[in-house]
């Protein structure tokens, strides 16, 4: 077990009633490895999240953690052995960001290192540890992402999901949040980045899988796409991308 990805998926199809959205799709992350996701809106990027989260059962295919078959888990079993997923700016609006954290220590009947691990957490996030007793629905836009960035220091997770969190956000945010997502990393975190902006994820992960029409096209270094100028065009505009001979 020791030498298997960290997650990994193999020809997994998957419908929406009778719609088909995924067409054999695969990919692997391997322990302590950043991967990105790319490909145009409507492609099935965030339905092959869904069934890595457990959220949709797949027609066909596999999903391991670790080297574990959990397709027939559900997302409890899943985030019980390392996933975490962050999607958006997902936080409790009422609750306060120590509330908001401290909801994800529910996992462990241990209080004290629920709290301990909600004091690391700060401690990382300088500028939640300055709000930590305001309600998360009076933080800014980067501050919510920050926030859910922050709840996987109290998760530790060994696979860390995470779906567009540049959306909407200015540039100089960005910014911060790729640094940190570096810093979780070397936590010890696995990282699946599903990123709409091709920049952002080139200058973050190691390797890249091309998704189109429910396909994975493509699959190569960071460092080789970003050489390739006309590759990262067609990508952003949905063209099919060949793979090269």
């Amino acid at each position: 077990m020791s030498d298997a990805p960290a997650l990994s998926c193999t020809g997994i199809r998957a419908s929406y009633g009778p719609v088909q959205v995924l067409f054999d799709a695969g990919l692997t992350v391997g322990a302590g490895e950043m991967v990105a996701l790319l490909g145009p809106n409507g492609v099935g990027k965030s339905t092959l999240l869904k069934v890595i989260a457990g959220l949709l059962k797949p027609d066909t295919g596999a999903v391991t953690l670790g080297g574990i078959d959990v397709t027939g888990y559900n997302t409890r079993r899943r985030v019980g052995l390392g996933l975490s997923q962050v999607v958006g700016q997902a936080t409790f609006p009422s609750l306060t960001v120590t509330e908001n954290l401290t909801m994800h220590g529910y996992a462990t009947k241990d209080k004290r290192w629920t709290r301990d691990s909600v004091e690391a957490a700060l401690a990382v996030f300088p500028r939640l540890h300055a709000r930590r007793n305001q309600p998360a629905s009076t933080l800014s836009g980067g501050e919510r992402q920050m926030l859910a960035l922050a709840k996987s220091i109290v998760v530790e997770p060994k696979v860390l999901v995470i779906d567009e969190f540049s959306l909407g956000l200015a540039p100089v945010v960005v910014g911060g949040l790729m640094d940190l997502v570096r810093r979780l990393n070397e936590r010890g975190s696995a990282v699946l980045v599903v990123e709409q902006s091709v920049n952002v994820a080139l200058s973050l992960v190691d390797r890249v899988y091309m998704m189109e029409k429910g396909e994975i096209i493509a699959e190569e270094t960071a460092a080789e796409l970003a050489q390739d100028p006309e590759r990262v065009r067609a990508l952003m505009l949905g063209g099919h991308v060949a793979v090269p001979s």
